[in-house]
């Protein structure tokens, strides 16, 4: 949308209540029934016809009419409900720019007790059944409305960030809410757009937090420049919703995969050589000097 803090401004608390039990009835329908709507909201059937109808101006909810009236809400509404809930509960206080986008998120700058990013995650945009292959967390489920995916995506991400927080250099996880992540905003530009004094100290530095993350029981499994920025203090590793334990079946291979990507875009940007063995090596801890 394009002015976000102006949308949630926009909208009253019966309209979050309109759009919470839309976000709850698509759960058991694709089209939910106004009547629903108007049931589990609270809300009187002719006001909520009334609060919907200015939703579907505002482009936050989609109707259909063919057959009955029935509503539904894409990310938009979906964002604006998760932001309504961090601050309510105090975690944000203002929300700023967008100043990420990618095909399976969008990230804003906000401010809670201190800059904050808050990743709203889109899995539902892709195909459905491209994700659920991908990501470990969906694989026993058979049938998910896309919303509902990109809630557990970004419950799985903080999960994995709060166990990796704070032994590996990654954002220190703040909140949770539905399909979005409110993280510590890192000052810092991806690995891939700078160009580093000390290379050789930043690639060790990445391949031992890749070594803290493998003793924690965990695999990034899509690591590259792309999800590594590059604070003051070093490298900070982002970007974990595909993230799998050492259980997974393809474990060894995403790690190497991971590793490999690493060593890549060094060998390309640096001319620094290390052979993707020995930074196995130093990964699981085979190296001397490595525990």
């Amino acid at each position: 949308m394009e002015n976000f803090a102006e949308a949630y401004l926009k909208l009253s608390r019966e309209d979050f209540s309109l759009l919470g039990a839309i976000e709850t009835g698509m759960k058991a329908h694709e089209w939910v029934p106004i009547s629903e709507i108007s049931r589990l909201s609270g809300v009187p059937l002719r006001k909520a016809e009334h609060r919907l109808e200015l939703l579907f101006e505002q482009k936050l909810v989609t109707r259909e009419t063919l057959h009955y009236d029935g509503f539904q809400m894409d990310f938009d509404a979906y964002d604006l409900l998760a932001l309504s809930d961090f601050v309510k509960r105090n975690f944000v206080l203002s929300i700023g720019d967008q100043i990420g986008v990618g095909k399976e998120a969008v990230v804003y700058a906000a401010l809670g007790e201190g800059p904050l990013a808050i990743k709203f995650h889109r899995q539902g945009r892709a195909s459905f059944k491209h994700v659920r292959r991908l990501r470990d967390h969906l694989t026993d489920l058979p049938r998910v409305p896309w919303l509902h995916a990109a809630a557990l995506a970004a419950r799985h991400e903080f999960e994995v960030m709060k166990k990796l927080y704070p032994a590996v250099a990654v954002p220190k996880p703040a909140a949770l809410s539905r399909h979005a992540l409110a993280m510590e905003m890192i000052a810092g530009d991806q690995l891939g757009r700078v160009t580093l004094n000390n290379p050789q100290d930043c690639l060790d530095m990445i391949l031992d937090d890749v070594r803290k993350t493998w003793n924690l029981g965990v695999v990034h499994a899509d690591l590259s420049e792309f999800n590594i920025l590059v604070a003051e203090e070093g490298p900070r590793i982002i970007d974990w919703p595909q993230a799998v334990d050492l259980a997974h079946p393809h474990a060894e291979e995403l790690l190497a995969r991971d590793v490999s990507n690493v060593l890549r875009f060094f060998a390309r940007k640096y001319r620094i050589e290390m052979p993707l063995e020995r930074a196995l090596g130093v990964v699981r801890g085979l190296e001397a000097g490595q525990v």
